[in-house]
């Protein structure tokens, strides 16, 4: 009776619990734009249950001019667009903790949207500058349904104490987008005052993807250092169909001319093996080599047989090595050097041949005989202070994908925008990026960039690209601690002169932008408002030479907008969920829209 009180408290676990967040935003513009957002998630000892869901009612436009010259023809185009989105995306997952070294998760994640579009284009048709002979109005209308799902296994095995690691992803993604496009086009004479002639179309566009994709990754101590070994299999199928349509007497018949199927199946069987370690307390290196196997098929199938194309088959094996040095040369200082190796695939819709047309004279198509760009990259890195950071990079890309604006080999009235395999671009290029603290109360960020472009490329026929730009980037961002808990942020860019695509060389462009911060019931709501673009300064202006067309363009957007977003935080803020990507990630990321 005399030994005492023995007083046992538990200690709550922090990383137990609930919470969860809700986000909405409303911006105006020309338009105005809605979306709404929350965040969930659960966890105990052995299991952790997450979710995020959102809706989304965008309304966008996209003002483009351009006066072409070719074929000793002036053309003066016009074309307005404006889309209506509406949208919801999931995501849900779960992980089970099956001990403190297995985890097992699960992830499904997708959305819907519908999309209604409204087109405007107008082309004056010229002999002579000043001499019109017709103008050409299409004021076309689309709706389009899309949707993607995902669904990912993931097994997780964690040895901390021995250096070992294993990760297994096996992933099914399918995406689709139906899209139907009624384009009228109407010929006026000179003055706009009768119409001389009417061709109406519509087109007909569905495209299902599915890619499956299983990845294994391997890590372990070895020889003073680390290794990681890994593999992946891919297989992604694009099915397309393609309908153009005459309308006759009020009643659609479909054109087998211009009709067609496109059926793109691309595997690719990669492994790779890396090793990082130190050679002495201030240097370390890694090196790695990425192999790939790639079988590629693509099959225009037509309605008429004399139009029937050879399919195109792609089979090859290519290596990716990479290899970098880090050098501690003083404390608070260090100077990295970086060699690398990859290849960047096309967007899976730039691979359609089918034209997206704006009107019967003005359209866009896609390249199915594209090869993968290969990128060669070297870097020298250094920090100085853990804060400042300066690099110098060179890059040569073989094959790089770039757009071109072409005329139409057929009609001498019209031109179109497609993709193509430059030759090769050569890059050199500088980056340095400081944040800086003048006051208590005042942060700043800067980042200035500039690069040297020498873009090359011959298709024959005097169809040749040989550009050669000087382009830089100056970015700022300043925050400021105000009275009554306030916080501020001023922040732009501004970029010069450069080129986009192969030939379309543009003028220089900036932004100015605002916001206001403050925080209420113990920081758990938070309201932000912001205008972004405040002078409409964001858009392009420009000129492009290439194959006969000679074209001078600009483009505008929605990009001037005042927003109000508020976003309410509740439950144990210490919970975290695991994360990790998938192994569909890169795929799914060629979808496009």
């Amino acid at each position: 009776g005399n030994a005492g009180i023995i007083d046992i408290r538990l200690k709550k676990d922090k990383s137990i619990g609930a919470n969860g967040s809700v986000r909405g935003t409303y911006s105006q513009g020309i338009y105005a734009n809605e979306n709404l957002n929350f965040t969930g998630n659960y966890r105990n000892k052995t299991m952790n249950v997450f979710a995020t869901a959102g809706l989304g009612d965008i309304t966008r436009f996209h003002n483009m001019n351009f006066q072409s010259y070719q074929r000793d023809l002036f053309l003066n185009e016009r074309n307005d667009t404006k889309t209506v989105n509406q949208n919801y995306n999931y995501r849900l997952g779960t992980d089970f903790f099956i001990n403190k070294k297995n985890t097992i998760g699960f992830l499904i994640n997708g959305g819907q949207g519908t999309d209604q579009s409204f087109g405007y284009n107008e082309i004056a048709i010229a002999v002579q500058e000043q001499d019109v002979d017709s103008i050409l109005v299409s004021d076309s209308e689309g709706n389009a349904d899309n949707s993607r799902n995902a669904f990912n296994i993931n097994y997780r095995f964690d040895d901390r104490k021995k250096g070992q690691s294993l990760n297994v992803d096996l992933d099914y993604g399918t995406y689709s987008n139906d899209n139907k496009r009624y384009i009228p086009n109407l010929y006026f004479n000179p003055t706009k005052t009768a119409v001389v002639s009417e061709i109406n179309n519509q087109v007909n566009t569905e495209t299902t993807i599915d890619i499956y994709t299983g990845k294994i990754d391997y890590e372990a101590n070895l020889l003073g250092g680390k290794i990681g070994i890994g593999g992946k299999y891919s297989q992604v199928v694009s099915d397309n169909t393609f309908l153009f349509f005459d309308e006759e007497d009020a009643m659609l018949i479909q054109n087998d001319t211009f009709s067609n199927a496109f059926l793109y199946n691309e595997s690719v069987y990669a492994g790779y093996v890396n090793f990082n370690r130190k050679i002495t307390d201030k240097v370390s290196f890694s090196a790695g080599l990425r192999a790939e196997q790639t079988n590629a098929t693509g099959d225009l199938r037509v309605f008429i047989p004399a139009l029937a194309e050879a399919p195109v088959d792609l089979d090859y094996l290519q290596f990716f090595p990479s290899a970098g040095l880090s050098w501690q040369i003083k404390p608070m200082h260090s100077l990295n050097f970086n060699y690398g190796r990859r290849v960047n695939r096309p967007d899976y819709n730039v691979l359609n041949p089918f034209n997206n047309r704006l009107s019967e004279l003005s359209y866009s198509k896609g390249n199915p005989r594209l090869n993968p760009e290969i990128v060669n990259n070297f870097e020298v890195g250094y920090t100085m202070n853990y804060r400042y950071n300066f690099k110098l990079a060179y890059s040569k890309t073989s094959d790089q994908i770039t757009r071109l604006i072409a005329p139409d080999p057929i009609d001498p009235r019209s031109g179109f925008i497609t993709w193509a395999n430059l030759a090769e671009q050569t890059v050199i290029s500088g980056n340095i990026s400081a944040p800086m603290q003048f006051a208590k109360f005042w942060n700043a960020y800067f980042n200035i960039s500039c690069s040297y472009i020498d873009n090359q490329a011959d298709y024959g026929n005097g169809a040749v690209v040989d550009v050669q730009v000087f382009s830089y980037t100056f970015f700022t961002q300043q925050t400021f601690d105000l009275p009554w808990k306030l916080k501020g942020e001023i922040s732009g860019y501004y970029s010069g002169p450069g080129v986009w695509g192969g030939v379309f060389e543009y003028e220089s462009s900036w932004s100015l932008n605002l916001g206001l911060q403050r925080k209420f019931l113990d920081d758990k709501l938070n309201v932000r408002v912001s205008a972004n673009d405040l002078f409409y300064e964001t858009g392009w202006d420009g000129v492009s030479e290439f194959n006969g067309l000679q074209s001078v363009g600009n483009g505008r957007w929605d990009s001037r907008r005042i927003a109000v977003s508020l976003g309410y935080n509740f439950g144990n803020q210490n919970i975290k969920s695991r994360k990790r990507k998938t192994g569909l990630e890169e795929e799914a990321g060629r979808v496009g829209n």
